[in-house]
């Protein structure tokens, strides 16, 4: 009888471990970091559009609007290392037929607005990262 009583509640703690040890171990030992910062063209935040950190080799990346201010916060957690940031266009809202859309304002040159032209990298290290983007 006490044998049974607690082989039960120590296999639903073996169990909780285990889910415990494989969620925590999926990342695989690899550094980690949250990044958030504010994008500025000529020294004026960009307030339209999305900043894009991606590490094309190893198929890893991360996105995240840009407020009035010109601050993101990109979603999740993004390796360790160099990533390529480019600024993608805001895309146009959907309306119903004979509205017009309004007007946005978005004066970033092009070359930082492709995977392929940009010429900004940024370092993304373990823990906390605040990263302004300026483009000139």
């Amino acid at each position: 009888m006490w044998p049974t009583l607690f082989s039960r509640p120590r296999r639903a703690l073996g169990g909780l471990l285990l889910v415990a040890l494989v969620l925590t171990g999926c990342q695989g030992g690899k550094k980690m970091g949250t990044v958030s910062g504010k994008v500025t063209y000529k020294g004026n935040p960009v307030t339209a559009g999305e900043v894009q950190f991606t590490m094309p080799e190893k198929g890893l990346g991360s996105s995240a609007k840009l407020d009035d201010s010109g601050a993101y916060t990109l979603a999740g957690q993004l390796e360790a290392g160099t990533y390529k940031v480019y600024i993608q266009p805001p895309t146009p809202e959907q309306l119903p037929p004979g509205q017009a859309p309004k007007p946005v304002k978005f004066d970033v040159p092009r070359k930082f607005q492709n995977l392929t032209t940009t010429p900004l990298t940024k370092e993304v290290k373990a823990g906390a990262n605040d990263i302004p983007i300026e483009l000139d």
